[in-house]
């Protein structure tokens, strides 16, 4: 489980972001992204990046499931509307963040896409189907079987 801290100029672009990093880059995110005070997030960007060309007006952290360099690898992949900073175990603030994190404000506003849910229960049918298909084909199979057994 990694971190993602999300700068931008305001909730709306933070909002595009997210469903960016869930619909396209398929990254898992746990929970409720959470508020974080802007002038935190750029002490923190400091911490890991050393300079920052310009402090953000808005900013979010969430949790997602994947590790930090496949997190970064699709994060790269999609052109998301605000800065995003992967934040994993091997940064010194992240056992701050983690505990911190439950006590931040959510986001209000954000909602996991339901494609996602209806994703998962097409591949549920696909699975079912094919299990079926299977087991009815075995069936026929076995009754083949027997009946030649019966002929001879």
């Amino acid at each position: 489980m990694v971190l993602l801290l999300i700068r931008g100029d305001n909730y709306e672009k933070i909002k595009n972001a997210l469903a960016d990093i869930h619909r396209h880059a398929k990254l898992t995110i746990i929970g409720k992204p959470k508020i974080m005070v802007p002038e935190a997030a750029d002490e923190l960007l400091k911490y890991i990046l050393g300079d920052i060309k310009k402090p953000c007006k808005k900013s979010c952290l969430v949790k997602i499931e994947e590790n930090a360099p496949r997190a970064i690898d699709k994060i790269r992949k999609i052109h998301p509307p605000a800065h995003i900073v992967v934040i994993s175990e091997k940064y010194e603030p992240y056992p701050y963040l983690i505990e911190d994190f439950p006590k931040m404000p959510p986001l209000k506003g954000y909602y996991k896409s339901k494609e996602s849910n209806k994703d998962d229960k097409k591949e549920k049918n696909k699975d079912s189907k094919k299990q079926n298909f299977k087991s009815s084909s075995q069936s026929k199979f076995k009754l083949n079987i027997k009946n030649q057994n019966r002929k001879k």
